[in-house]
């Protein structure tokens, strides 16, 4: 930087690009792996069922790229940012997440997200891989959030100053289209509402003992069918002229 002259139409140039670019970062990884299957056309719950002549395989669990894009202001706070990651493998390329989030200038306490983003439920949905135990996602998640994302809206009120009495709270309220990445459109009118309230690492004495709470996670969804499934019996249960599952 020391060598961009600013006097100059072209270091003026390269100074702007810089500060533009500066909160831009591309991160990735790839996990390939080996499976071998004790028979031929075993059904695997991870990676999908092997082919009827096939009891070993080669292939790409994930390969992740993703773009991460972050505006500041002038007191070094985030007013705008933009994520952008897609899955590709073997099997093709797909999108996992591609969302926009704006913050509240004024009192810096609440955000806007938009898109295709992690459900805001129970505690490890939300965490990346870099982030969680381990590289996989618990069996509960896997199931009751089947992908994890989905398209949706979602409200988030986190206070982003310290000395904000409500700095360790964050609570986050969205509506969802219900089918996540398994369909390419909502398939009717109605919306999931998911919510989730956490508290932030916090201490609480003076030999640096930090508290925190994972969070409590309410979902709700709603169908235009008049049937439903309840301990594997068929039921019909309208509510309100649709049906709550």
């Amino acid at each position: 930087m020391d060598m961009i002259d600013t006097t100059t139409d072209l270091g003026k140039g390269m100074i702007s690009i810089y500060k533009r670019y500066d909160h831009l970062r591309i991160s990735g990884y790839m996990q390939p792996q080996f499976q071998y299957a004790s028979h031929k056309g075993i059904e695997s719950y991870s990676g999908g069922d092997f082919l009827p002549q096939t009891d070993n395989r080669f292939m790409l669990r994930r390969g992740r790229v993703r773009f991460d894009y972050a505006h500041y202001n002038k007191r070094d706070l985030p007013t705008v940012q933009f994520v952008f990651q897609f899955d590709g493998t073997e099997r093709g390329v797909n999108i996992r997440d591609f969302w926009g989030r704006l913050f509240d200038g004024k009192w810096d306490v609440m955000a806007l997200t938009m898109g295709m983003f992690a459900r805001p439920f129970g505690y490890e949905v939300n965490l990346s891989s870099g982030d969680r135990e381990a590289p996989e996602r618990g069996r509960m998640s896997q199931i009751l959030m089947r992908s994890e994302r989905d398209m949706g809206g979602m409200l988030t009120f986190e206070p982003r100053s310290k000395t904000h009495q409500l700095h360790f709270l964050k609570i986050d309220v969205g509506l969802f289209n219900g089918q996540g990445l398994s369909g390419p459109a909502d398939f009717d009118s109605h919306k999931d509402l998911i919510a989730r309230v956490a508290m932030k690492p916090r201490p609480i004495n003076a030999e640096g003992w930090l508290l925190s709470v994972g969070g409590v996670s309410f979902t709700a969804g709603w169908s235009s069918s008049p049937t439903r499934y309840t301990h594997g019996k068929r039921q019909t249960a309208v509510f309100r002229g649709f049906q709550r599952h």
